[in-house]
């Protein structure tokens, strides 16, 4: 592969606009004679800043990438399927404007992240970003600390995953037979998510090279079920008043009041906009990533928010019964509400199939983001067995740190054999670490850019906005942050 050296070349910052220019020349010529699933110059120069040689085939480019951002969190299906505790911690009403709240909040943390990934385009994510940017005293310490809360979090990320695709085949179950003594025990729903934990590694260690191909797929699939379950419910079902539901509040939780139930239900109502930035850790894996990975993470997570806001409208419009539904016994009550408007079984069942799906290939991609997560800090020697968890026997995949990721994971799945408030406890501590880093890393930042530090050179920039969208990311995160435990 021809090779692209960075020695003697001045700072982005100090170079002439003819350097400038005669630097692109040189980049275009790289890329031209490059093959295809190899790194641009872009990508070159950009690891140059870690000191990091590229290590992985890059075979995800725009399309596929925009599609692995959309799949991995689910947007619309993953609200959905948490939708019991927002309705009883707030009510349709609460869901409704914490869900409005959770996309600028979350909209405007992502546009600061989308930044830094174009800045630093690295697979350590937010832990190598708050190395660049936090006081020079406390960048080890910091960024150490970071590098864990995001490690623990997407295994937690990935047993939830699995635990609800167990629950979705639980209420399948559950449509023909209600009395069903297997469906109703704990370990139902826990063997199902064993089974797809082992799928999605067994696919990432095997099939890899086939992963844009599935995110296409799964993309219209998506989209499609999406078209399906908002046109059935709107057409099949009794609407309600707007008045009715937008304003009524519950507070099923035994709070202090309404206003407080809806405070706690803010981060299950906008569970389906959490852990966008999965696709940073993909960024090793993606053909000119300082510009493929801003761009794919802002379009996914506006199409796939205004998506969620459709789906959540069109089911507490359509819900009918909040206590019927909630009291039937399905884990998930969007499933109840499809029933009860179609009186179908079969339709049902029909309509749970691509949904299952949706999260088998999320499972999938939150795999491979989980074990690219570990493996960058590893590299860092910033984990137990670091020099194991880093090893990459071939151009694919970090093989030792994808089986860590499912052997920790399917320790944590494990607990749910024996009680289901522990194994809760213990993922909700995805929510409470992937805010907590997102509002240390856009801290670090604002500090940065206060003491005059500029980012390197970026094809996604805020420009001057910048420093007001980091402002306006931590005033809206940080209330999510706090009330996430």
């Amino acid at each position: 592969m021809a090779t692209y050296s960075f020695q003697d070349k001045p700072p982005f910052s100090s170079r002439t606009q003819q350097q400038a220019i005669d630097d692109e020349i040189h980049a275009l010529e790289y890329d031209k004679n490059s093959e295809k699933l190899q790194p641009t110059a872009n990508d070159v120069r950009d690891m140059g800043l870690f000191g990091i040689q590229p290590t992985f085939t890059r075979r995800f480019k725009f399309v596929a990438m925009v599609g692995f951002a959309s799949t991995v969190v689910m947007c619309w299906q993953n609200t959905l399927a948490t939708f019991s505790f927002a309705l009883n911690n707030g009510g349709t009403g609460g869901y409704f404007f914490t869900y409005i709240y959770g996309i600028f909040a979350f909209g405007f943390t992502y546009l600061s992240l989308a930044e830094l990934s174009s800045s630093y385009p690295t697979a350590g994510g937010q832990y190598q970003w708050v190395a660049q940017c936090a006081p020079h005293k406390l960048r080890i310490p910091i960024s150490y600390f970071v590098g864990w809360l995001c490690s623990l979090a997407w295994l937690g990320y990935l047993a939830g995953c699995g635990v609800i695709i167990g629950n979705l085949i639980h209420d399948c179950v559950l449509i023909y037979h209600p009395d069903s003594v297997a469906a109703n025990t704990q370990w139902f729903p826990t063997i199902f998510a064993i089974a797809a934990l082992l799928l999605g590694g067994l696919f990432n260690s095997l099939l890899s090279q086939h992963f844009p191909a599935l995110e296409g797929i799964m993309v219209v699939i998506h989209v499609a079920s999406w078209v399906a379950f908002v046109v059935v419910l709107w057409v099949t079902s009794p609407i309600g008043d707007a008045k009715d539901v937008l304003l009524t509040f519950n507070n099923g939780g035994g709070w202090v009041n309404p206003a407080g139930a809806t405070l706690i239900g803010v981060l299950t109502a906008c569970s389906g906009l959490l852990g966008y930035d999965s696709a940073v850790h993909m960024t090793e894996n993606t053909r000119d990533a300082s510009y493929t990975i801003p761009w794919s993470l802002m379009i996914s997570y506006f199409v796939n928010a205004a998506m969620g806001l459709v789906a959540g409208v069109t089911v507490i419009f359509c819900a009918g019964d909040l206590d019927e539904v909630l009291a039937n016994g399905t884990q998930a009550p969007f499933v109840t509400i499809f029933y009860n408007s179609t009186q179908s079984k079969a339709g049902t069942v029909v309509m749970l199939v691509p949904i299952m799906m949706c999260f088998m290939s999320s499972q999938i991609s939150e795999t491979a983001t989980a074990c690219r997560q570990i493996f960058a800090f590893a590299r860092d020697n910033g984990l137990p067995f670091s020099d194991k968890l880093k090893r990459v026997p071939d151009a694919e995949v970090p093989q030792t740190a994808l089986w860590a990721v499912v052997a920790a994971t399917l320790a944590i799945t494990c607990v749910n054999f024996g009680s289901a408030v522990g194994f809760n406890a213990i993922i909700s501590l995805v929510s409470v670490s992937l805010t907590c880093s997102y509002v240390m890393t856009i801290s670090c930042v604002l500090w940065h850019r206060f003491r005059g530090g500029g980012l390197p050179r970026e094809r996604f920039s805020l420009g001057k906005a910048g420093v007001f969208i980091n402002i306006a990311a931590l005033c809206t995160m940080s209330p999510i942050m706090v009330l996430a435990p």
